[in-house]
């Protein structure tokens, strides 16, 4: 089977390989594609991300290899818009996951997809969230490819799980870990828009043992800058994007 072919049949994918800048002289080594066990999730940690312009930046030399690769990095990249694009045969080995410290070659077995944005994760502090565009566009892929290649939910990974704690944020983090538990990722346990479900959560993570009555005092912003402090986030006791992004992955 043709693997490109076959997720560009299935999906509205942009279909740029023959487009995109590339480094003279440079190719991937080749994988087996039917014997992928995964996809592997990232985040370009970029405010203004596109295609074009992390092809610039992996044609030159980057964060991993100062003579430049044979192209982007990924599989697939997934802009602001939702847009996907296929950047690379899926039988390209690029360097995406691969760890040392495990085990085999993870290159070989998962497949990347970079998601465009600088987003917060553990340790880390981005200036950006997913948009609802690319948390859609992440299910759609996930699903596709899980039946393409007949995976289960336990095979969808992000760069945390390969040495790289902060990728790919909290958000898609979020959405690996209650694909992976075989739970619907859009049905949050609280309601964290309200005061009662922002008790409740931090109460769940044992921050706050004080009563779920709605009223957001001292204390509340006490437990919460706790809970900011642990999850790596600036403790100004403030509930925004950041800190719902971070509490809704530690409940998950």
């Amino acid at each position: 089977m043709n693997y490109s072919a076959e997720l560009l049949s299935l999906l509205p994918i942009k279909d740029v390989r023959a487009t995109l800048v590339r480094t003279p002289g440079l190719k991937w080594d080749r994988r087996d594609a039917a014997a992928l066990q995964g996809i592997c999730f990232h985040q370009s940690l970029d405010d203004v991300s596109t295609v074009p312009g992390l092809a610039k930046y992996f044609a030159g030399p980057n964060h991993i290899s100062d003579k430049g690769l044979p192209g982007i990095s990924y599989t697939l990249v997934c802009e602001q818009s939702g847009d996907l694009f296929l950047v690379n045969d899926i039988e390209d080995k690029t360097f995406s996951q691969g760890d040392a410290s495990k085990p085999g070659d993870e290159n070989v077995l998962y497949m990347g997809i970079c998601f465009c944005g600088n987003f917060s994760g553990p340790g880390y502090q981005g200036t950006q969230e997913p948009t609802t565009a690319q948390m859609n566009t992440a299910e759609r892929i996930w699903q596709t490819c899980k039946g393409l290649w007949g995976w289960k939910n336990n095979q969808l990974f992000g760069h945390y799980h390969f040495g790289k704690p902060a990728c790919p944020g909290f958000t898609l983090t979020h959405f690996i870990e209650t694909i992976n538990a075989d739970k619907d990722w859009k049905d949050p346990k609280y309601d964290l828009s309200e005061t009662e479900g922002r008790q409740g959560a931090l109460n769940e993570l044992g921050y706050w043992g004080g009563p779920i009555d709605g009223n957001w005092g001292p204390e509340c912003r006490l437990a919460l800058t706790q809970f900011q402090k642990k999850a790596g986030l600036q403790a100004d006791g403030v509930w925004g994007p950041k800190t719902n992004a971070a509490v809704v992955t530690a409940l998950g």
